[in-house]
């Protein structure tokens, strides 16, 4: 069964939990940050929650501060520093419920944004859904002065120290993991990336497509990048956010059953595809491959694209399914099967299965428990077998 979610979601009020609502949002996996915290449960959650229960770690002029942080008193240091309507607001306290219509018994996992690595320039995002772990502090832009008095916005420790934590909070081991956001946005080098798919199996993947970094100097979809990573051997995942946007980007996650670690442990196995618009306008109904035979169907004509590192190798017009075998000895040659598909019906939707890997990178994680699946043997139908 398939169930509509997104690792990358931005969500500060009721109007914007409608808009993913409305899109057939199963699965809330919400990516707030200020502080890189948790924003769940849904239907409980208040506004300033985290300046009132701040119960993770903090850094201090670069050294870690165990929890509860009580802001009211630490702020309240240099409150005579402080804009008279930012003074008034001391004490701190909770507001009112963030999402007052909220559904009953809508599946929820913990998730951020995290950034301001240590070691890294600042544009340096990532998130985690499936893990509970949190950073930084309330005070985003700096109007309490927290930032002018040490304490960082974001980790405040170097990127690999900051995934670890992420991993170990993990609230299932066996599923979720770690994202790296908006390529190309942030201009990442490509050895940025690669580093990071080669620290820890469970950094799972790239934003392919992230709807609300279009600006003049940048494109939202990051194909080029994921097609040089997948080159490369390395198994790389796709999502596909709209992280401030609202709209467009959803990860459409194939499940045996509705409940949030099923959901997460689809994100570990990669075990969805992408689409850019969502809610069902075009679907693949089949994804097989056994090593050397793919066969995807779709539920309605669109043009398929079949692409590997040779760029694509197949392309079929106004057709529901595309076959492609790899003979023997082609493994080097091909490196990688994906499918894409486009919609014909004007609606502009596109759809991405998750790369199925041919050869095997040099830096890949040796075959464990913990090892990034490869998707030598890959399968899904909508009859729900898996």
């Amino acid at each position: 069964m398939e169930v509509h979610t997104s690792s990358h979601c931005h969500c500060t009020n009721q109007k914007m939990l409608d808009s993913y609502l409305k899109r057939g949002f199963e699965f809330l996996t919400l990516s707030n940050y200020y502080p890189s915290a948790p924003t769940m449960p849904v239907k409980t959650f208040r506004d300033r929650h985290y300046w009132v229960h701040h119960d993770f770690p903090v850094m201090l002029n670069g050294k870690r501060i165990e929890g509860p942080i009580d802001w009211t008193k630490i702020v309240g240091q240099w409150a005579d520093q402080l804009k008279p309507e930012r003074r008034a607001m001391l004490p701190f306290t909770e507001g009112e419920l963030r999402f007052p219509n909220a559904p009953d018994n809508i599946l929820e996992a913990p998730n951020a944004e995290h950034h301001w690595f240590t070691d890294r320039y600042c544009s340096l995002h990532l998130c985690a859904p499936g893990s509970a772990y949190a950073s930084g502090t309330f005070d985003q832009g700096g109007g309490f002065k927290t930032f002018k008095h040490g304490y960082s916005w974001g980790c405040g420790e170097d990127v690999h120290t900051s995934i670890r934590r992420m991993i170990d909070a993990l609230i299932y081991p066996d599923g979720g993991g770690v994202t790296i956001n908006h390529p190309s946005w942030s201009h990442y080098p490509d050895e940025l990336i690669w580093d990071l798919l080669d620290f820890d199996p469970r950094v799972l993947g790239i934003e392919v497509y992230n709807m609300s970094k279009t600006y003049p100097w940048t494109n939202n979809n990051c194909e080029d990048y994921w097609d040089r990573t997948l080159s490369t051997g390395r198994q790389c995942f796709g999502f596909f956010v709209p992280d401030w946007g609202q709209v467009m980007g959803t990860n459409v996650l194939l499940v045996p059953e509705r409940t949030v670690h099923a959901c997460l442990r689809a994100y570990r196995l990669g075990n969805w595809y992408g689409a850019i618009k969502g809610k069902g306008i075009l679907r693949f109904t089949s994804i097989r491959f056994d090593g050397r035979h793919l066969k995807v169907a779709i539920d309605k004509p669109a043009h398929i694209q079949l692409i590997t590192r040779r760029g694509i190798s197949q392309w079929k017009n106004k057709a529901k399914e595309l076959s492609f075998t790899v003979s023997a000895g082609e493994e080097e040659k091909y490196g990688y099967l994906r499918v894409r598909a486009y919609a014909l019906d004007g609606s502009e939707e596109v759809i991405y299965t998750q790369p199925m890997m041919l050869a095997q990178g040099p830096t890949m994680a040796p075959e464990s428990d913990l090892a990034r699946p490869q998707l030598a043997e890959a399968g899904w139908s909508a009859d729900g077998s898996l």
